[in-house]
């Protein structure tokens, strides 16, 4: 498992900073990293928006390979048993 980097996780800490349940943090990065459960907090909304800015970018950018249109499969038993689409 990677951890974020400090860029995103203090973009995190900035992003959950104004949030109405998060006022009361301390204004300082180090003192929200110093406490275990603001630090995993924190952690988790840096992995969301990273996941969310790798499926955004996923989303706009073409697919690898485009989809080929294959003719339908012929089925050798069903023409062996003389049965023939309408």
């Amino acid at each position: 498992m990677t951890l974020p980097r400090v860029e995103a996780m203090r973009a995190a800490w900035q992003a959950l900073a104004h949030l109405p349940a998060c006022r009361d943090w301390p204004a300082d990065y180090d003192a929200v990293m110093a406490d275990p459960v603001r630090m995993r907090l924190v952690r988790l909304q840096a992995t969301f928006m990273a996941r969310i800015a790798t499926a955004k970018a996923e989303a706009r950018s073409p697919p690898t390979r485009p989809i080929a249109m294959h003719p339908p499969c012929f089925d050798r038993k069903r023409a062996a048993a003389g049965d023939i689409d309408d």
